[in-house]
């Protein structure tokens, strides 16, 4: 691994991809995104497009930023993890939006950007003058994909809105979490990632929409909208069958076994979605007979006799340890992989040999993150820089952008408009 301050370039490569001297292509490269956006629901979505190739210029209130700059326990040389693990492969603009001359540059940016990504709450950008109509009028090109809570509009439009809300809303969390424990905040902030995802697949589709056709258009995410989505078979459960979701654990609805079970040191996920991997599963914990059980037989049998089963094997996995089953049913070919916690996950095989575990130099410290998961045979993500500091790009991006002289700068910071 060949290190650089700032960014982190990746030796291995696909055979057959570069000639000597070849520059790697990124497969936004040109692509031109102003990010708006605080927190999580919109950097990590303009982080993704920028591991892609985009230029994303991350347009901030000079003094503070982003709030996430400031978001305890962690930090590195007064600047928070939580934002350092969210903005990778961007710049910092300092601009202040309330201001005339703030918003004449913000103008001149939207003339020569591709994308504006935003996530502030419906009314705002109107009253700072950087709504979809104003800057579609400047660009007829723009794609502005706006973040919400609940959308642009709706009875909910005006409540502010948290992952958390996100979830409890959506009934991801009536589903997480044990009987009898009441509900759980999903431990990965799906309500927030969820929208973030959205909002990528609506931005890349909105660009072959523009290659096609020229016309630039306005996205619309709400971060409730994003998260039900993703309820599936649930919604049919109940809107055809009358069942309403309930906790199980880290156990499934419809498939048992299903779920994580205790084991003598730790806990170890099984999944056994067909007979094949039950009866290799009988074979595998020497018990053949559980196999031709007339209340474990089929699918159906072992989902009405969820707790007898379970029992069973809740005892069976107590008498060895995580390593131990792994060898075991591995070598039996079912489905299974230990519970890992954080620091077992950087160190997993598959994800290192994935290129998932990368390290960034963060100003002179070494910090590990996971990766990009797009593996791309023609345009590989090779190249991971550092977040930046406050405002570190306002004379590099107005510059070579807009045209502003060094003095120019150090006067609209004078100014406050930087």
């Amino acid at each position: 691994m060949a290190k650089n301050v700032g960014r982190i370039i990746f030796k291995k490569m696909p055979e057959g991809i570069l000639l000597r001297g070849e520059r790697m292509k990124k497969i936004l490269e040109g692509i031109r995104v102003l990010d708006l956006t605080t927190f999580m629901s919109g950097p990590f979505a303009s982080m993704v497009l920028g591991d892609l190739g985009a230029e994303v210029i991350k347009i901030e209130e000079p003094g503070g930023g982003d709030g996430s700059r400031q978001i305890p326990p962690y930090f590195h040389e007064r600047e928070s993890l939580y934002y350092v693990s969210l903005n990778r492969n961007k710049k910092s603009v300092t601009l202040n939006l309330t201001l005339e001359q703030g918003k004449n540059i913000f103008y001149g940016l939207v003339k020569q950007a591709d994308i504006v990504l935003e996530n502030y709450r419906p009314g705002v950008t109107k009253k700072l003058g950087v709504d979809y109509e104003r800057l579609e009028a400047i660009n007829s090109r723009i794609i502005y994909c706006s973040i919400t809570g609940y959308g642009s509009e709706g009875p909910y439009g005006q409540r502010p809105a948290y992952d958390l809300i996100i979830q409890a809303l959506s009934g991801a969390m009536s589903m997480t979490g044990a009987e009898g424990t009441g509900p759980l905040r999903l431990g990965v902030p799906m309500g927030d990632l969820a929208g973030s995802m959205w909002a990528l697949v609506g931005i890349l589709a909105a660009l072959r929409h523009r290659e096609k056709t020229g016309e630039g258009q306005f996205l619309d995410i709400s971060l409730l909208d994003a998260l039900t989505s993703l309820i599936t078979y649930p919604a049919l459960y109940f809107s055809h069958g009358g069942e309403v979701a309930k906790p199980l654990g880290s156990g499934h609805q419809a498939i048992v076994p299903f779920q994580a079970f205790k084991t003598k040191d730790y806990y170890l996920a099984v999944a056994c979605a067909n007979e094949k991997f039950w009866d290799l599963l009988c074979k595998a914990i020497e018990m053949p007979e559980l196999a031709s059980d007339s209340r474990f037989v089929k699918l159906g049998d072992r989902h009405k006799n969820r707790d007898a089963l379970n029992t069973i094997l809740n005892e069976v996995f107590s008498r060895k340890t995580n390593a131990e089953w792994v060898i075991i049913l591995n070598k039996a070919g079912v489905p299974c992989g230990p519970v890992n916690t954080i620091d077992k996950v950087f160190a997993d095989p598959a994800l290192q040999h994935r290129g998932m575990v990368i390290s960034v130099d963060h100003f002179g410290e070494a910090l590990r993150f996971f990766g990009n998961p797009v593996k791309m045979s023609v345009t590989p993500i090779t190249e991971y820089r550092t977040p930046p500091r406050l405002g570190a790009d306002n004379q590099e991006v107005l510059g070579r952008v807009l045209g502003l002289s060094p003095e120019d700068v150090t006067r609209l910071k004078k100014e406050g408009i930087l």
